[in-house]
């Protein structure tokens, strides 16, 4: 099943009607609900039968803020095959994003992301503020997930799983 731009947008607004009704009246912009901006690099896996790139990895910069989310991505599959993406997009903190960009590769790229950090959710579904300055490197480690589609180039598409530092 292949699902449409606008049935995203209705999953994704259900989604947070159902999830996150305290902080919807807060607003994406309100400062009690903080930041993030995570750098991570991993191991990224292009399609797996023989018409893939293959596989490599990716240094990637991404930062949300409650509903809106960015971020840019390098990866590497070999000597000819570097990628360089920007996206934008809407989700749910660092939960679940939605994101859509361009490729240096030419085209429109569509991703699927997810990070995990514990002390993150935790503060978000609670709505804790965290002291920024005063966190450990434990609280800071991430776990990265994302499922990308290239809408020009089928053999580019791909997962990346990595570890990175939230800020």
């Amino acid at each position: 099943m292949r699902l449409q731009g606008s049935t995203l947008a209705a999953l994704l607004v259900s989604l947070l009607a159902t999830l996150l009704p305290a902080h919807a009246a807060a607003g994406p912009l309100d400062p009690k609900i903080i930041p993030a901006l995570l750098f991570s690099a991993g191991r990224v896996d292009s399609r797996n039968d023989a018409s893939g790139v293959g596989n490599g990895f990716f240094l990637d910069a991404n930062y949300t803020r409650t509903f809106l989310n960015g971020g840019v991505s390098y990866k590497n599959f070999g000597l000819k095959d570097d990628l360089a993406n920007v996206y934008v997009g809407v989700g749910i903190s660092n939960i679940l994003q939605l994101q859509a960009g361009l490729s240096t590769q030419g085209g429109l790229v569509t991703r699927v992301r997810h990070d995990l950090n514990l002390p993150s959710l935790y503060d978000f579904f609670t709505g804790t503020k965290r002291n920024r300055y005063n966190t450990s490197l434990g609280t800071r480690m991430t776990l990265t997930f994302a499922l990308e589609h290239y809408q020009n180039d089928d053999r580019q598409d791909n997962f990346h799983i990595g570890a990175g530092l939230l800020y």
